[in-house]
């Protein structure tokens, strides 16, 4: 991704939504869900729950740390 900008810039769409969830206090399953369509519906993935978890729980320990 740091190669392509046109990657970057498609990431860079997401974020916005993604820290509304954060901040909103949504837990592991509601962000992971959203990160799961982002993937299907935006990127054309399948089979990417597994993966959704594990980066929605990457990012509520983010959200904790920088909390403090």
């Amino acid at each position: 991704m740091a190669g392509t900008p046109k990657a970057r810039d498609e990431y860079n769409g997401y974020v916005d939504d993604v820290c509304t969830l954060l901040w909103q206090g949504a837990d592991t399953s509601l962000i992971a869900k959203h990160l799961v369509q982002i993937a299907d519906r935006q990127m054309g993935l399948t089979d990417t729950e597994s993966r959704a978890d594990l980066a929605a729980e990457k990012l509520l320990e983010w959200r904790r740390a920088v909390a403090r």
